[in-house]
């Protein structure tokens, strides 16, 4: 097969990395159908079609071309096709059976042969139609998120890229200003994985190109600026590249580069912040005053005939929740370029097993001949075996033992776990109302009682529920709170002392000294595991990992190696305090610029309770007197309008009721999440909005 003269290819993101395909419609195709394959071949022969599916591809890191995955998204899509003519045939044959083929009817006015032919075969027909509307709609489906799916990791992978971006090049000065070259910096950047996401799987790319191509930096550089998927990250290597023309300072330049992103950063968030008050405005009228005037219409216009129940249901119990989950994803859409990923250094051989692994693991060390023999890769001797199987069950036995003493710190460090235990509870508290006689779970005892149903059977079970997970939250959130405040000012003291000749280890002895709390704790911790380890990486991540504070952990990863690549470990320590002191003092500039926010949520509830509530008090209630009135065996003949006689009082009632507990729920969560960008912070909110709301029907 020749390949035909001219400039063919792309300029960008073209397909130089994987064997040239000819373009032309037609050309040789039959040759690379028998050579590839009926599918390969098809693709290969219209590369330019696919051009944007193979930048994604490269983009997302596939390590394979075009063709190749189409050919296995053709595969995907015809099994598809079949899994939905085998559904469509099941739901025909379910629908045949439940007798709703054989009521169907001629929608159209034509009549003939054709007509009466297909009613007198209605089963076979309607198979035929369910069984294809099925198969294209699963094939489509197959082949539409088979085909986008690529994009999708593209767009993870620049976001990740753009959050990490700047402590990366912080990071990258920390090593440079110990004395590393460029290509020594990017491979100690492509190993912190674990800390710096996808910008240390961009470096790796450039310590490939140069140490498995052959290339030299400057050409590195070039080839992933033009795959990342990152505009940031490609405009920080063009100007990496300018700076190495030129015959710059690389530590200077990366000096010049944290500066500029972190002014960056400042603009974004202010940008950011003046898109959450608009938001915060846009809250007040689609939860507050929008659904306050359908509620209003709906009550009128039940008062002047019209049967209006349905639509206050449907907007109460529907389109109410609907609309909170959507504003709550939508905040968390805009929110997530600004979310830390979560930073762990656990190494896999020191896990120990927790919960149900870890005490089925001491049953077994207690049964002989059940313990798990060794692979081959780790064979020993029989006295080593038995050795190492001691030291392990030990450990286990000791963090089982642990863990009993403790049975609260699995949900202190991760509060969710709490609703394992308080959902089952929560069903056997409503349960329990319910034997004991307090409420009665129908639809006529909440048209009743309203209220001490919807207490009885979901407010307080409720409760159950999100009372220790927002307990166990806030303190969670209050401990990282603490040591983000006062880190900073321990890393200025340890480089003060640093600078003055004092040791590492014993600098963290005085920092433990003159801090409190569960910071002084710490870093007594970390002293003694310096001391007694002499692993200065090992141990700061060891404390990352005990803190659980996203960007400390950063900055341990940036302080571990940049000590191991310098001597002047102050000036190390001083880099460290000043990103993080920065960093920090971004993130509590936007916890008091959105604090305002809690309070136009709550007061926007609290119209909305008012307002409910005097529709319940002045309204509802004089006409279920004049109802009753006009019921009364002594009343004789009924004085009211036949429209206000059939306004269903009791139903309205549980409504409003209903909306203002949908209200109270929603709004608590908003606000946390417009915030603190977190909605488990709104929970603390949502239980006293919660039970604002049941005492204020209750007492009305």
């Amino acid at each position: 097969m020749s390949r035909p003269t001219g400039d063919t290819e792309p300029s960008e993101f073209g397909f130089q990395q994987f064997p040239y395909v000819q373009e032309a419609p037609g050309l040789d195709e039959a040759q690379l159908r028998e050579h590839y394959g009926w599918f390969r071949g098809y693709y290969k022969a219209r590369p330019r079609r696919y051009f944007d599916l193979q930048r994604w591809l490269n983009q997302a890191r596939y390590g394979q071309s075009f063709d190749v995955y189409l050919a296995r998204s053709a595969w995907y899509a015809m099994g598809g096709i079949a899994a939905g003519a085998v559904f469509g045939l099941a739901v025909a044959w379910l629908l045949a059976a439940s007798g709703v083929v054989e009521g169907l009817t001629n929608p159209l006015a034509y009549d003939g042969a054709v007509v009466y032919y297909i009613a007198d075969y209605k089963a076979l027909f309607a198979g035929a139609a369910l069984a294809t509307v099925f198969a294209a709609a699963f094939g489509f489906g197959t082949w539409y998120v088979r085909y986008h799916y690529p994009r999708l990791v593209v767009s993870s992978r620049r976001r990740n890229i753009d959050v990490t971006l700047p402590h990366a090049i912080v990071f990258m000065y920390a090593l440079s200003r110990g004395g590393m070259d460029l290509l020594e910096v990017f491979g100690v950047l492509a190993d912190s994985e674990e800390t710096y996401g996808e910008v240390a799987n961009e470096a790796e790319m450039v310590v490939r190109e140069v140490e498995l191509f052959g290339n030299d930096m400057f050409t590195a550089l070039r080839n992933v600026r033009s795959l990342t998927p990152s505009e940031n990250f490609e405009q920080f290597l063009d100007d990496l590249l300018s700076m190495l023309d030129s015959g710059g300072d690389v530590t200077v330049f990366f000096e010049d580069e944290a500066e500029s992103y972190l002014e960056e950063a400042r603009d974004e968030q202010q940008s950011f912040l003046e898109t959450l008050g608009l938001l915060s405005e846009f809250f007040v009228v689609l939860f507050v005053a929008a659904p306050l005037f359908v509620i209003v219409i709906l009550v009128v216009m039940s008062l002047l005939g019209a049967q209006t129940l349905a639509e206050l249901t449907l907007l109460v119990y529907v389109m109410l929740p609907l609309a909170m989950v959507g504003f709550l994803v939508l905040l968390d859409t805009l929110s997530e370029p600004y979310v830390q990923p979560e930073v762990r250094f656990g190494d896999d051989e020191e896990d120990i097993e927790s919960g149900l692994a870890l005490l089925w693991a001491v049953v077994r060390d207690a049964i002989p001949g059940v313990r798990p023999r060794p692979s081959a890769a780790t064979a020993m001797s029989a006295e080593c075996q038995s050795r190492q199987g001691s030291y392990l069950a030990h450990r286990r036995r000791r963090a089982l033992r642990a863990t009993l003493a403790d049975p609260l710190a699995a949900f202190r460090a991760k509060p969710v776990w709490t609703v394992a235990v308080t959902a089952p509870l929560a069903v056997l508290v409503g349960w329990g109302f319910v034997a004991a006689g307090l409420a009665t779970p129908t639809w006529e005892a909440m048209l009743e009682r309203p209220i001490p149903t919807t207490t009885w059977l979901f407010v307080l079970p409720l409760l159950v529920v999100l009372v220790p997970l927002s307990a166990f939250h806030e303190r969670k959130r209050r401990r990282e709170q603490y040591f983000a405040t006062r880190f900073p000012d321990t890393l200025s003291i340890l480089a003060s002392a640093n600078k003055m000749g004092i040791p590492i280890d014993e600098a963290l002895g005085l920092a433990s000294r003159w801090s409190s709390g569960p910071l002084s704790e710490e870093m007594a911790t970390l002293r003694n595991d310096l001391r007694w380890n002499h692993d200065t990486r090992s141990g700061l991540r060891s404390f990352a990992d005990r803190v659980g504070v996203a960007q400390l952990s950063r900055t341990m990863t940036l302080i571990a190696e940049g000590i191991r690549s310098s001597t002047d470990v102050a000036a190390v320590l001083t880099i460290a305090a000043r990103d993080t002191k920065e960093r920090f003092k971004l993130d509590r500039e936007r916890r008091q610029e959105l604090s305002p926010y809690i309070a136009v949520v709550v007061i926007g509830f609290l119209v909305f309770l008012l307002v409910v509530a005097l529709l319940d008090a002045a309204y509802l209630a004089p006409i279920a007197d004049a109802q009753a009135e006009a019921t009364a065996p002594a009343a004789g003949e009924s004085d009211l309008p036949l429209s206000m006689t059939a306004v269903p009082v009791e139903a309205y009632k549980a409504l409003f009721l209903h909306a203002a507990v949908v209200q109270a729920l929603g709004s608590g969560v908003l606000a946390g999440k417009l915030a603190s960008d977190d909605a488990f912070s709104g929970l603390k909110y949502s239980i006293v909005l919660l039970v604002v709301a049941i005492a204020t029907f209750a007492l009305i």
